[in-house]
């Protein structure tokens, strides 16, 4: 008998072995690449969400510095167009305002983590198939950093002209708030902040308005609506922390 050189039966159960082997690897790979993809896809899709709400929360503690510097800048305008020889009119109660204003101070803590991770996150990029939406989201967070830039300008003028007013004669040691008042509008440096202060009030109003409406642009060709930008706000809320380090509740 001769021996036979190929098995058909050998062959044909090798065969369908190796083609249920090849399968099934690429059930696996296929498989395991659709899920890292699927998840890629839903933590890009979560990574601009919270990129939208943190510009959206950006943009309201703009406004709301925004509106802190339209009044300051009524006053100041005011003042301003009662001087040289009408600024009595205002009293006394007015006058010991302007000084307080001018002197006011306020701190600001800004959070760059979700414009960070926005930027370094090729997924997200890959996700958001819209540049446009990209190019939107990078100009907002541009014009942002432009407003601050302007806000911290006109603070620190401000400030640095209130000190050097408080080291040469505190507003408390003066004898009456007439003399107080005087002695900090006569200044070149505080004259020099009531000039410009209307002309950055007027460019932030502008800036603030384009970058405003670059983010509800993108919230509409996305199809974001705004309960679920604020509920991610709320899930932000309950995982922080409190200043005494215990978790909020």
């Amino acid at each position: 008998m001769k021996q036979r050189f190929l098995d058909k039966d050998w062959w044909k159960n090798t065969t369908g072995a190796t083609a249920g082997t090849i399968i099934g690897i690429i059930l696996t790979f296929g498989t395991t690449f659709y899920i890292e993809n699927r998840n890629k896809a839903e933590m890009a899709r979560k990574t601009v969400m919270i990129t939208l709400h943190n510009l959206d929360s950006a943009i309201d503690t703009m406004e709301m510095l925004l509106q802190e510097l339209q009044r300051r800048d009524s006053l100041f305008t005011r003042v301003c167009s009662l001087m040289p020889d009408k600024y009595e009119q205002m009293g006394n109660d007015s006058l010991i305002l302007f000084v307080n204003t001018f002197g006011s101070h306020r701190m600001n803590i800004t959070d760059n983590t979700a414009e960070s991770i926005f930027s370094n996150s090729f997924e997200v990029w890959q996700y958001l198939d819209d540049e446009k939406v990209i190019g939107r989201i990078g100009n907002c967070y541009s014009i942002l950093h432009a407003c601050y830039e302007q806000y911290n300008k006109i603070q620190n003028l401000r400030m640095d002209a209130f000190r050097a007013y408080w080291h040469q004669y505190p507003p408390t040691d003066y004898p009456n708030p007439k003399e107080a008042f005087l002695a900090l509008i006569q200044r070149n440096d505080v004259r020099y902040v009531l000039s410009v202060h209307n002309t950055v009030v007027r460019l932030l109003e502008r800036t603030y308005g384009i970058m405003h409406r670059l983010n509800e642009r993108n919230k509409q060709v996305l199809g974001i609506p705004q309960e679920e930008l604020d509920e991610i706000g709320n899930l932000l809320e309950q995982n922080s922390y409190d200043l005494s380090g215990k978790e909020s509740k």
